[in-house]
């Protein structure tokens, strides 16, 4: 990835891309998207593009747990036209993988894509019927400078203006894979923010930022938050909250965005939380008001249930079912995190811990453990985690591999994404991912000499 940000070129890339679609004049178009929240706001970006240029259209999701070739196989039609065009968002730079099926295909693809590549692009002869828009390649942060949300609001919007009313989707997007507060949004995520405030389609607001329960009681804030994870109450038992709140002389059922800064104040000088920004969402009632815990519901609903998550989106207020899980989610999470920090054996190298959580956390919260647990920076910052264990039915090792900016810092930007390439390269396995969050799937045996190996891989 290039060094210094190279805005024109950017740009370049994205409106050759708007162009080819407009021009293209497709009488159909699948959509394929991620299962997370910043993906399912990308895929609803692109159903209001479609439908309001009255293009048939269908749509899949990717979890990407097999190969594209494995994938696409009953996805692709077998009656090619350059009419069809295929639209990937938030997924698809494994170009290793994509260029060869690409290159037999009349169709059109467009991918607009947030993750670094698999491959050095200039190396890439990349088909005339693919059209290509990756920020990542011109020096930017797939993270902190553009979301998937944000770069598919970017390429719908350049082609209907009027679809930045549907910008609050962008912001869900975006609060879903920035894990920050919105004051301290960078580069393009910043500037669509800005804009969707201007047009108030949102609202940002002030106050202690206790993200995962920011629309609940103070009690269930200090001991829910997992941005940041609270070490001294957090997945704590009510009584002990309380009695801190009590201390403090705070009534332990006042709303977080009801305190007020004298509050606040007390709070900040006891534990270790700020006060920030946050977008809420007008249109919408209770958690779902909230960008950060919206996106958080629908990355719950995702692996729990993907057809709960794409209605979720358009719903006002939050389902009961929807709630159950949350709260199911937010106390594991928290206890793990807990867990973590505090109690799990570990193995450690010079630049790398792994840790085996393999019966003691299950499979589907390795990702979230590991990101927050690495966002928070529960275990040593300047090295790289390894949380995962052995999957029962695929008899490989499953990571989710997570480092911190300060680990980034620390070895010249060579990230999590870059680390995977190069175990990939050496041991096999498949995965792929950002700078600062990315999973692999290995053999055992190879997860076993990684272990022994993985600081000559720095």
């Amino acid at each position: 990835m290039t060094q210094n940000l190279n805005r024109n070129k950017f740009l370049e890339d994205l409106d050759n891309a708007v162009d080819q679609f407009i021009d293209g004049s497709f009488n159909r178009v699948i959509a394929i998207s991620h299962n997370d929240a910043d993906g399912i706001s990308c895929l609803n970006l692109v159903q209001n593009l479609l439908y309001k240029m009255n293009i048939d259209y269908d749509y899949f999701i990717y979890n990407r747990s097999v190969s594209w070739a494995t994938y696409l196989n009953g996805i692709l039609s077998k009656r090619q036209s350059n009419k069809n065009a295929y639209i990937f968002t938030d997924v698809g730079s494994n170009l290793m993988e994509l260029i060869p099926i690409i290159n037999k295909r009349e169709d059109h693809f467009f991918i607009l894509d947030h993750h670094e590549l698999d491959i050095n692009i200039e190396e890439c002869n990349i088909p005339e019927n693919l059209h290509f828009v990756n920020p990542t390649i011109h020096g930017y942060d797939g993270l902190e400078h553009v979301a998937g949300a944000t770069l598919t609001y970017m390429f719908v919007k350049k082609i209907i203006p009027s679809i930045i009313k549907q910008g609050w989707l962008t912001i869900i997007g975006i609060a879903g894979d920035s894990l920050s507060s919105m004051n301290n949004l960078q580069s393009f995520n910043r500037e669509v923010y800005q804009e969707i405030l201007d047009e108030k389609i949102i609202e940002k607001k002030e106050g202690i930022i206790l993200y995962g329960a920011m629309f609940d009681s103070i009690k269930n804030g200090l001991k829910y938050s997992i941005l940041p994870f609270i070490k001294q109450l957090g997945g704590e038992n009510e009584q002990t909250i309380k009695l801190f709140l009590s201390n403090l002389k705070i009534n332990p059922r006042k709303k977080v965005h009801d305190l007020d800064d004298p509050e606040i104040l007390k709070i900040q000088e006891t534990i270790s939380t700020e006060k920030g920004e946050y977008a809420f969402l007008h249109h919408k009632q209770g958690m779902l008001q909230y960008a950060f815990e919206h996106a958080l519901l629908l990355n719950i609903l995702c692996f729990k249930n993907i057809s709960a998550a794409i209605s979720t989106i358009q719903l006002k207020k939050a389902t009961r079912y929807a709630k159950d899980l949350y709260y199911e989610y937010i106390d594991d999470l928290t206890k793990n995190m807990k867990m973590l920090a505090k109690e799990l054996p570990r193995s450690e190298t010079k630049k790398a811990i792994f840790v085996d959580v393999m019966g003691k956390i299950p499979p589907s919260s390795w990702s979230d453990t590991a990101s927050f647990s690495s966002v928070n920076e529960l275990l040593d910052p300047f090295k790289i985690l390894f949380l995962g264990g052995e999957e029962k039915k695929s008899r490989t090792i499953k990571l989710s591999i997570r480092c911190s900016k300060r680990f980034l810092e620390d070895n010249q930007g060579k990230g999590v994404n870059s680390v995977i390439s190069r175990i990939i390269s050496k041991y096999g396995g498949m995965g792929g991912g950002h700078k600062l969050a990315g999973g692999i799937r290995l053999s055992k045996p190879s997860y076993n000499l990684l272990k022994t190996n993985i600081d000559n891989l720095f």
